[in-house]
């Protein structure tokens, strides 16, 4: 609205420039006619004081209006009033000496005239002479037309802006009700309603918007069902283990054998440590979900130092198997762009879950491969390794293989899915060339690194 008013409000003032221009010339030609009238009748009677009274007589005729005042005056050049107005002569000799124009304006008696100016010369028996010839107009009709032009451009314009608005506001009105009513939709469900929104003979504009509105709240539900799966898994985890201590305690309590009593109190602590595991891998887990969400920072990161680093502080855990924990690290670095605590946890996990699942005296290898897009990392062992249909669930969280025996919490390689998530890798699960135990690779992509190097 403001924009329109602008531009009607630019439009008016142009067109009334314009239109008083061309009255202004108009009128101005009118009184020139005037003054050639008069030049007309000195040239075929001459200068004498006869003739000047039949002038003045022929003014009355020629110069009445029924709207404006009309004065007119004739002089020779050195001011001398021949015949016509003095007070037009006198009130014009100054303005005209300031203007170049031959068209000027000039106050008589209190009130504003319009004036045209002429000179020419004038033959006679006693010699040539200049003389001058002014034409003088009130301005009632000037300005009388002026405001009927005014009101003629600005009243149609405000007509036409007026009904500019009431159709806009129509249109405007008739094309967001549909968006009325898909925010009416949506407002006056409850948090817990996050079915499709229905919304029946709907423009296709608008149903994009409701379409895009039932995807988001379908991945929401999607998500609130995960996040609910997640908690009642996480409460089960975490009850097995505090049941346990607490049946541990109760059997303390009337225990009063000392061996016993430590072999009890031994278990409870067993059981203190799964709980204590289980909620670290939960936060790490949390922590991994909610910074997928926002940007952390990345380094340009070689693994080979990193992945030494972890397999260094593992190797106290692997002794305790007796497993021949290795690693084979690339020839060229295995430049990547990451960050490093997290992939810190990533490693620990991928060898914590191999070392977990392979027997004693086994083996368990981390290697590092570069190619030419891509950096391998791949953690293989010779434990019992996963089945064709178990492979697809072992990134689950608390998912635990079948007749594996193991006490973790099932949430390792959850975490390992996620980090790798967080850095764009892509994960594989396969047999290795042995045909016994497991191999997973984490592939992460070089080029981001490179080009930041």
């Amino acid at each position: 609205m403001p924009l329109m008013l602008l531009i009607i409000l630019i439009d008016s003032t142009l067109l009334h420039r314009l239109a008083v221009s061309a009255l202004e010339k108009e009128l101005d030609a009118d009184l020139y006619g005037s003054v050639d009238d008069i030049k007309g009748y000195l040239f075929r009677s001459g200068i004498n004081s006869k003739d000047f009274a039949l002038l003045e007589n022929a003014s009355r005729i020629l110069l009445n209006d029924e709207v404006d005042t009309i004065l007119y005056s004739v002089s020779n050049d050195k001011g001398m009033l021949l015949s016509g107005s003095k007070d037009l002569v006198e009130s014009s000799q100054l303005q005209a000496s300031k203007l170049k124009s031959n068209f000027f304006f000039v106050e008589i008696n209190h009130e504003k005239f319009r004036v045209v100016r002429s000179t020419f010369s004038l033959d006679n028996a006693s010699g040539s002479q200049q003389i001058i010839i002014q034409v003088a107009a009130t301005l009632h009709r000037r300005n009388g037309l002026v405001n009927k032009i005014l009101i003629g451009i600005v009243v149609p314009q405000l007509l036409l802006m007026l009904m500019s608005f009431f159709i806009i506001s129509i249109s405007v009105k008739k094309g967001l009700l549909p968006l009325q009513v898909l925010n009416d939709a949506v407002s006056n469900r409850s948090e817990q309603n996050l079915s499709p929104i229905d919304l029946p003979n709907i423009p296709k504009e608008v149903f994009l918007v409701a379409n895009s509105v039932n995807r988001l709240m379908s991945q929401l539900h999607g998500l609130i069902l995960g996040q609910n799966r997640f908690i009642a898994d996480a409460a089960h985890q975490l009850r097995t283990p505090l049941a346990g201590a607490q049946a541990q305690l109760e059997l303390a309590e009337i225990e009063t054998d000392p061996d016993k009593l430590k072999s009890i109190l031994l278990k409870v602590r067993q059981s203190l440590d799964r709980l204590l595991h289980t909620v670290n891998q939960l936060l790490i887990l949390a922590k991994s979900q909610s910074e997928a969400s926002v940007m952390i920072k990345m380094l340009p990161i070689d693994l080979n130092d990193i992945s030494k680093e972890v397999a260094s502080d593992m190797v106290p855990t692997a002794i305790q198997k007796q497993i021949d924990l290795g690693f084979e690290q690339s020839k060229t670095p295995a430049m990547i762009n990451g960050n490093a605590e997290r992939l810190r946890e990533l490693l620990y996990n991928l060898l914590d879950n191999a070392i977990r699942y392979t027997p004693n005296g086994g083996q368990v290898t981390m290697a590092i491969n570069v190619t030419e897009t891509d950096v391998e990392l791949n953690v293989i062992d010779n434990g019992p390794g996963v089945s064709e249909k178990e492979r697809d669930k072992i990134f689950d969280r608390f998912h635990r293989s079948i007749g594996s025996g193991q006490d973790g919490s099932g949430l390792g390689l959850a975490i390992v899915k996620e980090i790798a998530k967080l850095h764009g890798a892509s994960i594989f699960i396969a047999q290795p060339e042995t045909n016994r135990g497991l191999q997973v690779t984490v592939s992460f992509s070089r080029q981001a690194a490179l080009e930041r190097l």
